[in-house]
Order: structure tokens, then sequence, then C-alpha cells
């Protein structure tokens, strides 16, 4: 029977036996390891499966909870159930149109039309609005205009946004104006027969068709206004 006892082993000799010391120790539990987690991959795999059941069942419930907030007319709750899904689920395109398409909506409900004397100065729509909210306006008609005015050749008086004709703004074009709650107003700006724009400022929506002082006009113009405003219905409605 081979024995190292009471034997001093030579340098190279030592290193064998080192060797293959480590080998087995390191040997034994990474085989252990690889054999532990093959058996743990068929459960993985059942949590993942549980994991994109929990994913669908979740999803379903909210889009359920959406169209009822739609159907009771809560459409801005309607929104915020979506956009927490879409953050589940960003690459799902139908919830994103779904988004849009309910803004569309939102924003269509608030209308107020009203009709414009062009021989009026500044009339108030009722309408109040907020900086970067969206306004859109949509006007119909026609009128005539008679300027009875002396003009210089430095053309009319452009000094007073109140009174004056607007720079900036074509001659008898509609234009709106924004005052807000101080009565500072921001600059003057086209409306024509259909456009959107973004609120300057926060404050109460007035809109005049742009003539010179004095001038006497006929006819009538019929405008509709739609957008992110605020109305007296849906002020009222807490909307």
């Amino acid at each position: 029977m081979f024995s190292v006892q009471n034997r001093k082993l030579s340098f190279p000799v030592a290193a064998c036996w080192l060797a293959a010391f480590f080998m087995l120790t390191t040997f034994v539990p990474t085989a252990q390891a690889q054999k532990s987690r093959s058996n743990r991959a068929p459960n993985v795999n059942l949590l993942d499966q549980k994991a994109e059941a929990a994913q669908e069942q979740f999803l379903n419930s909210q889009a359920e909870l959406a169209r009822e907030y739609e159907e009771i007319g809560e459409i801005e709750k309607a929104q915020s159930v979506l956009r927490t899904m879409l953050k589940l689920s960003p690459d799902l395109t139908q919830i994103r149109d779904k988004i849009e398409a309910l803004e569309e909506s939102r924003i269509a409900g608030n209308e107020v039309t009203m009709e414009i004397d062009p021989s009026r100065g500044w009339m108030p729509t009722n309408v109040a609005v907020q900086k970067d909210k969206v306004i859109r306006f949509e006007s119909t008609g026609e009128f005539r205009m008679l300027i009875n005015q002396t003009v210089s050749p430095s053309g009319f008086q452009t000094e007073d946004v109140k009174t004056d004709l607007a720079p900036g703004v074509p001659l008898g074009a509609l234009m709106g104006l924004i005052v807000d709650g101080k009565g500072k107003s921001a600059d003057p700006f086209a409306v024509g027969q259909k456009s959107e724009v973004k609120a300057s400022q926060d404050g109460q929506l007035f809109v005049r068709v742009n003539v010179p002082p004095g001038s006497k006009c006929t006819g009538k113009i019929r405008l509709q206004i739609t957008g992110d405003i605020i109305t007296r219905e849906n002020a009222s409605s807490g909307r």
C-alpha cells in the first residue's frame, strides 16, 4: 500500500497533488450547479407563461374599464387608463390610435358658435383658453367694407390694438385676441376661414374683423370655435 506519510514530496509531485485536489473540489459544485439550472428551466418557462397570462388579463380588464369610462363621457379618465396600458405594451398601436381618437372626440365636444358683426370692435366669445392648448376656428360668410378715412403714406394706424388696424393680419381678415386676468392682451393673430393655433397665454378669447376704425361693414360672419377650450357648459360640468 502506497503511503505519503513521513515522506517529503518533491515540488513537481506536490504540484500535481494540489492540482488534482482543486480540480475535484471545483468540478463537483459546478456540475451540481449545472444540474440545478437544468432542473429550474421548466419552472422558469412556467412562470413566464403565468406572467404573460396575467399581463393579458390585466390589459383586457383595463380595456373594459376604458370603454366604460368612454360610455359615460369620462374621456380624460378613459385616456388615462389607456396610457397606463401603453406603458406596459408600447408596441400596441391600437391603444395609441384609440387615445388619439378619444382626444379628437374630446376636443370636438367643446364647441361655441357665434355670429360676428364686422362693423363692431372686439367681441367676447365666452371662451377661456389655456397656454399651449389647441384652439380651432372655422368661419363662413362674407361682408362688404366701405372705408371713409384719410390715409397718409404711412398707411393706417397700428398703435392701439383695441381700435386700430392690427399689424401682421390681412386687411378684412377675422382675427383673435387673448386677454389675461389682469387685462393684458397678447398680440392679435389671424383666424381666417379655417385655422388651428396654440394659445399664447391663459385668458379670455375675443374676436373681430381687422378693419380700420370708422369703416362701414355690412354682412355677417358665422364662427365656430372648438378645441381644448373652456366653455360655460364644460366648466359647469367640471370637465
